[in-house]
C-alpha cells in the first residue's frame, strides 16, 4: 500500500467520523419553548415521587386514594380513639408521618406515646411512623 492510498483511508475514516459525530449530537436537540428551556414535566413534591400528581386516582393497595389530606384526617380520627392525648399534631414529609402529641394532665406520657405509636403504625402501614411528645 502506497503513501496515496493510506491518506485516502485516512480522509475517508475521518469523514466518516465527522458524519456520525454530527447525526449523534444532533439527536441531543430537544424541544424549546419561547424562553429558550426545555419542555419538561416537573411534579409537586408529593412524597409518592410524582405519582399522586400525575395520577391522583391512583389507588393504594387498601382502595383508598393517595392523599395527604384523607391521611392525616383518618389519622387524627385514630388518635382521637387514644385515651390520654389532649392535642395532636402532625405533619407528612414523604413516607414520612412525625405527629406530636400533648398528654392530657395525670396521663403518664411513655405510655400514652406508646399507644399512640402502635394505633398510627397498624393503621397507617404505608408510612414510617414517628411520634413525640411534649408538656
Amino acid at each position: 500500500m502506497d503513501i496515496n492510498q493510506q491518506r485516502l483511508r485516512r480522509k475517508l475514516l475521518l469523514t466518516a467520523l465527522s458524519v456520525l459525530a454530527a447525526i449523534s449530537l444532533s439527536a441531543c436537540g430537544g424541544n424549546k419553548d419561547s424562553t429558550n428551556n426545555y419542555n419538561t414535566n416537573s411534579y409537586g413534591n408529593d412524597g409518592y415521587l410524582g405519582l399522586s400528581n400525575s395520577n391522583p386516582h391512583l389507588p393504594n393497595r387498601n382502595g383508598q386514594f393517595l392523599n395527604y389530606d384523607s391521611d392525616g384526617k383518618f389519622a387524627q380520627q385514630q388518635l382521637k380513639k387514644v385515651d390520654g392525648i389532649a392535642k395532636a399534631t402532625m405533619m407528612f414529609q414523604g413516607p414520612n408521618l412525625y405527629v406530636t402529641i400533648k398528654p392530657k394532665p395525670g396521663y403518664d406520657e411513655a405510655k400514652v406515646r406508646s399507644k399512640a405509636i402502635s394505633t398510627l403504625r397498624y393503621n397507617m402501614p404505608r408510612y414510617t411512623v414517628h411520634v413525640n411528645s411534649i408538656r
